[in-house]
C-alpha cells in the first residue's frame, strides 16, 4: 500500500516537471528572446552524436542573425552617443575661444584707457579728461556687454559640462553593463565547452 502511494506521487511529480519543461522548452525559440536565450534554446534542441552536439545549419545562421542584429544595434547606440559628445566639446571649444577673446578685448580697452598719450601726441588735460570720461563710458558699456555675455557664456559651459559628465556616465554605465553580459556569455559558453568535454 505505502509502496503504491510513493510509486504514485512518484509518477505523478515526473509528470509534473516533464510538463514543465515542456512548456517552457515552447516558449523558447531562435527567433524571440535573449541571446542567452536563444543559445540555451540551440543546446537544448541540439541532438546528440557521442561526446558531440549536432545542431541544425539554419539555426546557427539564425543565431548568427541575432546576435549580428544585436552587435549591429549596439554599435550604431555607441556611434550616436559619440557624436553627441563629439557636438558637445565643440561647443565647449567655442565658448572657450569666445572667453578668451573676450578676455584679450577687456585687457586692450583697459590698456587704451591708462594710456595718456593720444595718437603719440601729447594733449592737454581737459581735452584728455574728455576723452577719457568718454572711453570710460564706452568701456563701462562694452564691459558691461562682455561680463554680460561672460555670464552667459559660463552658465551655457557648466550646463555643457553637467550634460557632457551625465552622459560620460550613462556610457561607462552602458560599457559596464555590456563587458558584464560578455563576461557572463563567454562563462556560459566555457562551462558548456567544459561540460561537453566532460560528456
Amino acid at each position: 500500500m505505502k509502496l503504491s502511494k510513493t510509486l504514485l506521487t512518484f509518477s505523478l511529480l515526473f509528470c509534473i516537471v516533464t510538463n514543465a519543461q515542456r512548456k517552457e522548452l515552447k516558449t523558447q525559440s531562435l527567433s524571440e528572446g535573449t541571446i542567452e536565450n536563444q543559445f540555451d534554446y540551440l543546446i537544448i534542441k541540439s541532438n546528440r552524436y557521442e561526446e558531440f552536439k549536432v545542431v541544425k545549419s539554419f539555426w546557427l545562421t539564425n543565431l548568427k542573425k541575432s546576435v549580428g542584429d544585436s552587435l549591429i544595434k549596439m554599435r550604431k547606440e555607441l556611434h550616436t552617443k559619440s557624436d553627441v559628445i563629439n557636438q558637445k566639446q565643440k561647443q565647449i571649444d567655442k565658448l572657450t575661444i569666445s572667453l578668451s577673446d573676450t578676455k584679450k578685448s577687456v585687457e586692450n580697452l583697459n590698456k587704451e584707457k591708462s594710456s595718456i598719450n593720444f595718437f603719440g601726441a601729447k594733449i592737454s588735460k581737459a581735452l584728455y579728461n574728455s576723452i577719457l570720461w568718454f572711453l570710460i563710458v564706452a568701456l563701462i558699456a562694452a564691459l558691461s556687454y562682455f561680463v554680460f555675455k561672460f555670464y552667459h557664456s559660463n552658465i551655457v559651459t557648466k550646463e555643457t559640462k553637467t550634460k557632457f559628465s551625465d552622459l560620460e556616465r550613462e556610457f561607462e554605465g552602458f560599457r559596464h553593463r555590456s563587458l558584464e553580459r560578455e563576461q557572463q556569455l563567454r562563462r556560459k559558453l566555457q562551462d558548456e565547452i567544459i561540460k561537453q568535454r566532460k560528456d
